[in-house]
């Protein structure tokens, strides 16, 4: 829920900011080729950009670290923007130079040039969320990214031009993050159960980068009180290895095995073979 609700409010912005792109190129610019590959570039790119923030803001939250709004939104803009405008463009070029006869092959044609946009934008979220992988998070791209498309496609289709496109990118936003979820927790072998609170709970996939506990700034799980890089740890060879840094302990871990650092509980979940 939180993934496909700031997908889907990070679309709905983007789409809003980049509508005033839409309507000058339609009003003031002659509707030449190259002309409309340089609109559909700074439109998609915008509305892009601000799913990819949407989504980064959701990876804070879900980590319950404090957003720094500056350092975010360098990151997260420009590979959005970069992703959006890549595939915008290469849909346009093509849209221009070869006439559909078929309009169900056009619109076809449409939500795969936006599915390559989701592979992009997944590939650049790939590191930003620990042990996702890039082949997991292109995949997930991919697919949320055409499901989207296609609910783009049906709404923009229904509602004025300016609804449309606003409430589209917005169904296009909520997939992409609903896919990431999805893909990350159906593949996954092990993973880190984190207790924040009663009913409060995050879950961390391990792997062969080490996930790191403490109370830095670079540390993947934060908990407030503990020294920098207090623990890692590793998934690897079907076994999870936690290293407790500040004394150089050394430990295998089990499926259900607990693990208390300051006032946060956390357990090691490994699934069980296929």
């Amino acid at each position: 829920m939180l993934f496909g609700l700031l997908g889907l409010i990070g679309g709905i912005i983007g789409a809003l900011i980049a509508e005033p792109i839409e309507l000058y190129f339609n009003s003031a610019i002659p509707r030449a080729y190259f002309i409309l590959i340089l609109q559909v570039i700074l439109w998609a790119g915008l509305a892009a950009a601000f799913i990819s923030a949407g989504l980064h803001v959701a990876i804070k939250v879900y980590n319950r670290r404090t957003i720094e709004w500056w350092p975010l939104a360098k990151k997260s803009i420009p590979a959005g923007f970069l992703a959006g405008a890549i595939s915008g463009g290469i849909a346009q070029a093509i849209f221009g130079l070869t006439p559909f006869s078929d309009v169900f092959i056009q619109e076809l044609f449409r939500a795969v040039c936006w599915a390559i946009f989701g592979a992009i934008l997944g590939w650049r979220l790939s590191y930003s969320i620990p042990n996702l992988g890039v082949k997991k998070a292109v995949m997930a791209g991919l697919g949320g990214g055409f499901i989207g498309a296609i609910g783009f496609i049906i709404v923009s289709g229904l509602l004025v031009q300016t609804l449309g496109r606003m409430l589209g990118i917005g169904i296009l936003g909520a997939a992409l993050g609903l896919a990431l979820v999805i893909v990350e927790e159906r593949y996954r072998s092990a993973y880190l159960e984190v207790h924040w609170a009663r009913n409060e709970t995050s879950k961390f996939t391990l792997g062969s980068t080490p996930i790191y506990i403490g109370g830095g700034g670079e540390d993947d799980v934060f908990v407030y009180g503990i020294p920098h890089h207090a623990m890692s740890l590793v998934y690897q060879q079907e076994k999870v290895k936690g290293v407790y840094i500040v004394t150089g302990e050394r430990k295998e871990l089990h499926d259900g095995s607990r693990i208390q650092l300051g006032k946060v509980e956390m357990f090691v979940r490994i699934a069980q073979s296929r």
